[in-house]
């Protein structure tokens, strides 16, 4: 499997990004297994006397060989090989990174959203809470009302009672008045028939006295 991956690698050129220059063109791979790690050994050409971006045959000097981890590789193109060695990451890796940084984006506008969602519910928990205090105080007050209003019930159910003895002793009077009424005119009368009978007999005495004839009784 490392072989095929090898072939891949062949005729193409390799440029460092960290040097910032082209290494040379791969003419052949090898691979050098150690335990359960292994690295490809490049041949290649290397590049000089490179002028204004022309590429010629007199470019090329002598081969030379250098070893490449895999994990040096950042990207394999059609034409090129980019080494980062081990100081660039590989392009799926950057890749990656970016989109993990879109994620992360995502996230914070989201977390942006829930955070003005939560400051409008604090809002909303504020006005309620002052309307809360509102209504208990209102609520007191209503207490003191319902304590009062029970005060003067019980003040007026008992003028109430009052009241009502009130009437009962007023007609109580009423019948007294009328009894005395009755008894003073039973009175009058009787103090008239006795008057009447006593002016009588003194008339009768004055007659009998003066030999007149008596009148009747």
């Amino acid at each position: 499997m490392e072989e095929s991956q090898g072939m891949q690698l062949v005729n193409k050129f390799v440029i460092s990004l960290p040097e910032g220059k082209i290494l040379g063109y791969v003419t052949d791979i090898n691979v050098e297994v150690t335990g359960d790690q292994y690295v490809f050994i490049f041949k290649m050409k290397a590049l000089e006397n490179i002028s204004r971006g022309e590429f010629h045959s007199g470019m090329f000097s002598s081969e030379k060989k250098i070893k490449v981890k895999p994990s040096d590789i950042v990207n394999v193109g059609p034409d090129v090989i980019i080494l980062g060695d081990g100081k660039v990451p590989p392009l799926r890796e950057i890749e990656r990174l970016a989109q993990i940084a879109e994620e992360y984006n995502n996230i914070v506008k989201e977390l942006e959203k829930k955070e003005e969602e939560i400051r409008k519910l604090k809002s909303e928990k504020e006005q309620l809470e002052r309307e809360l205090e509102e209504l208990k105080r209102k609520l007191r007050r209503l207490e003191v009302l319902e304590d009062d209003f029970d005060h003067l019930k019980e003040q007026l159910l008992k003028q109430e009672g009052q009241l009502e003895m009130a009437r009962e002793y007023i007609k109580l009077l009423e019948g007294i008045r009328h009894d005395i009424d009755n008894i003073k005119a039973n009175v009058e009368t009787l103090i008239s028939g006795y008057l009447e009978d006593v002016m009588r007999r003194i008339v009768n005495d004055e007659l009998n006295a003066r030999g007149l004839k008596k009148t009747p009784i």
